[in-house]
């Protein structure tokens, strides 16, 4: 995988620095990797298409996962009414409410079968079905002790070898390893 990505950003096929704009409406990015927001953020100004992100082997979307960004609600033990606060979880968080989420900003609910769910919205929203199809295919973010030190450990090689290609990604992507196993160690690897 790798490998494959190093090819992309050495052909220029995918860049490489952050543009400090929108790149596709500044015309300097004919794709851009994006969430549901992007259908609205464009409307008036580039026609959309939406299509999976590619893979090193050509793996379909069916069978590729990518991390949520799924948010969460709470209820605090400490709540005076709790009962009273139950009922409000519930209710904005019913299948219902999520159909009214959808509806007023185009963002996928955490649900399954979501085109089979809110069947209308998608039949007159198609471009939104890929999106709905993908979020059938998430999982979560690994939560371990440390995992932001864990993550910026492999972002950091990642960077330095797959995106601007200043060493060979073999060796960068095996010290990102040793560097994330010394910093589980550290802070007491939860496996």
């Amino acid at each position: 995988m790798a490998s494959f990505w190093r090819q992309l950003y050495a052909e220029k096929l995918a860049p490489q620095e952050a543009y400090p704009g929108d790149a596709v409406n500044d015309g300097k990015a004919a794709m851009a990797t994006v969430g549901p927001w992007a259908v609205s953020a464009y409307k008036d100004s580039v026609d959309i298409g939406v299509a999976p992100v590619p893979t090193a082997d050509g793996k379909s979307p069916e069978d590729t996962y990518s991390f949520s960004d799924e948010k969460s609600a709470a209820m605090f033990s400490a709540c005076r009414n709790r009962a009273t606060a139950w009922d409000l979880l519930k209710f904005a968080t019913s299948a219902q409410q999520d159909g009214k989420f959808l509806e007023a900003t185009g963002q996928m609910p955490m649900r399954e079968n979501l085109t089979a769910r809110y069947p209308d919205y998608f039949q007159r929203k198609p471009v939104y079905q890929a999106f709905a199809r993908q979020a059938e295919h998430v999982v979560e973010v690994p939560n371990v002790p440390g995992s932001v030190d864990v993550w910026q450990a492999f972002r950091d090689e990642w960077t330095k070898s797959v995106v601007f290609g200043e060493e060979p990604t073999g060796t960068a992507l095996r010290r990102a390893s040793a560097k994330i196993s010394k910093l589980l160690d550290e802070y007491g690897d939860p496996a």
